[in-house]
């Protein structure tokens, strides 16, 4: 299973915090503020509790998504997918 986290956080030290924080967790970045890790519910739980305490309810959104390894297989790019700009590629 995937881990799909993605955020549109307005305060840049939080949104570093959390960006920082997933990558120390395994977490890939994909796009700009999309992540992406191996995990389950366990793995989206702890992002979750992470979260919380940082974000504001009011202004900030973070999506957190458990998927089937084939549906993430099944996923459709449209164009360049390059994650190395960001980050390492899982496989």
């Amino acid at each position: 299973m995937r881990v799909i986290v993605a955020y549109d956080i307005s305060d840049n030290d939080v949104r570093q915090r959390i960006a920082d924080w997933l990558l120390s967790k395994g977490f890939t970045r994909i796009q700009r503020s999309v992540y992406v890790a191996r995990g389950g519910a366990a793995l989206a739980r702890d992002v979750e509790r992470f979260v919380k305490k940082l974000i504001d309810p009011r202004t900030d959104v973070v999506h957190i998504i458990v998927v089937q390894d084939l549906d993430w297989d099944r996923r459709i790019v449209v164009g360049r997918e390059d994650v190395s700009r960001y980050s390492l590629h899982i496989s």
